[in-house]
């Protein structure tokens, strides 16, 4: 287990409190100097990620968007380090229009401890009972080229996006606005996974909150809150610190109405009717895990991540 350390993470509370999984909000870190997060060691790191025999995804735990991609879609190289080394990772970092993900790092040695601390810090303002609520926890590093823009999209994760080197705008949005974000949307989002399935309409853009990150700073994006982001003339190293809520806390309800609406019901929006939303959840995730059982559909956590989200546990029952 690793040792405590000073904060790293830093809010007000009682804004923390206000607007946690609500609207977003500008946090502080101190991870700007430290040595893990300098270019040379962030290179040695994708090739430990690229390398990996047990990867969280399928496809690998690596992603790399070129723009413009030759087929003019995303690109997944599970080797990519290895294939171009570290001076094409460079080369491509500061002359091309590049974005670079590097996920579950927290399962390397070093990243761990960062992330350990990082989500301490937060699971102090949080109050450790959201632990059980929570499916997984996840560090995500973004690298991104010069003037580089990140499309439009929600996420499905409980983040915390902490800017390490360079400067960005964040374009956040209310996830509550109808006009900006229809339940619709969020339906097939959960319904099919797609990140892009909401849509940028850029005439509510005059709506939209943005926040300028800087080195040190960093700002929290509650689940489904739809944003897009504009780098700097300058190479962007970001730290994204999330975790996962089952899909009894937030999902299931959005995929419960979904099924409302295709046979032809107007189901209540969710927040609208507390009583209402227990109800649809609870239904279709009973529902759900008879279904499960049945198909004999595993647990999709993988036995890294239940390490991972033991070991989070052990550390917040020692504070």
């Amino acid at each position: 287990m690793s040792a405590r350390l000073e904060r790293v993470f830093h809010c007000d509370p009682e804004v923390f409190r206000q607007n946690f999984n609500h609207l977003p909000h500008e946090v502080k870190h101190t991870l700007t100097p430290h040595p893990l997060f300098k270019l040379p060691a962030l290179a040695e790191l994708a090739q430990r990620v690229a390398a990996r025999k047990n990867p969280h995804h399928p496809q690998g735990d690596i992603h790399v968007d070129r723009e413009p991609a030759p087929t003019n879609r995303k690109v997944h190289l599970h080797n990519w380090p290895q294939k171009n080394g570290i001076s094409k990772l460079v080369e491509d970092i500061e002359d091309g229009k590049t974005w670079i993900i590097l996920k579950h790092i927290e399962r390397e040695p070093g990243y761990r401890e960062v992330f350990e601390n990082c989500i301490c810090d937060i699971l102090d303002l949080t109050g450790s009972g959201i632990v059980e609520n929570i499916k997984w926890f996840e560090a995500i590093l973004f690298i991104t080229s010069p003037n580089r823009v990140t499309k439009y999209h929600i996420d499905r994760e409980c983040s915390w996006l902490l800017q390490i080197h360079g400067n960005k705008d964040i374009h956040f949005f209310d996830r509550s606005d109808k006009d900006v974000l229809p339940d619709e949307e969020l339906e097939q989002y959960w319904m099919y996974n797609n990140r892009f399935s909401a849509i940028y309409r850029p005439q509510y853009e005059s709506r939209a909150i943005v926040h300028h990150m800087r080195p040190g700073t960093g700002v929290h994006s509650p689940v489904n809150t739809p944003h897009w982001l504009q780098n700097d003339n300058n190479v962007s190293v970001s730290l994204s610190i999330n975790f996962q809520f089952h899909e009894s806390a937030w999902e299931n309800l959005f995929k419960a109405n979904y099924y409302l609406r295709r046979v032809g019901l107007t189901p209540t929006p969710p927040g609208r009717n507390r009583f209402v939303d227990r109800v649809k959840r609870s239904t279709y995730t009973a529902v759900q895990s008879v279904r499960r059982n049945i198909k004999g559909i595993p647990d999709v956590r993988t036995a890294d991540s239940r390490q991972d989200y033991n070991r989070i546990v052990r550390l917040l029952a020692s504070r």
